[in-house]
């Protein structure tokens, strides 16, 4: 199987839809507190979520900053299957 890989960077409280074989939520050691489905990202730490080989995440992730006194930052890197273009 083929894949590419996507990036997206989050600055608000909002839900993500997955659709991925593997996804990772980085968060800088400069942004402010957040949490992916309720689990606390620590600073300058990665939380990745892997499905088994053939599988899809059809997760809906929801990405919540605790406080906007500074930058909201989160970067979502996702590994996606490869789509075929092929036209006839």
């Amino acid at each position: 199987m083929q894949t590419e890989t996507t990036t997206l960077y989050v600055g608000k409280n909002q839900p993500l839809e997955s659709y991925c074989i593997s996804i990772a939520f980085f968060r800088p050691k400069t942004s402010n507190d957040v949490s992916v489905n309720g689990v606390p990202i620590e600073a300058g730490q990665t939380l990745t979520i892997s499905q088994n080989e053939g599988d899809l995440d059809t997760t809906k992730y929801n990405v919540v900053f605790t406080s906007s006194a500074s930058t909201n930052e989160l970067y979502v890197i996702k590994i996606l299957p490869k789509r075929n273009n092929n036209s006839v």
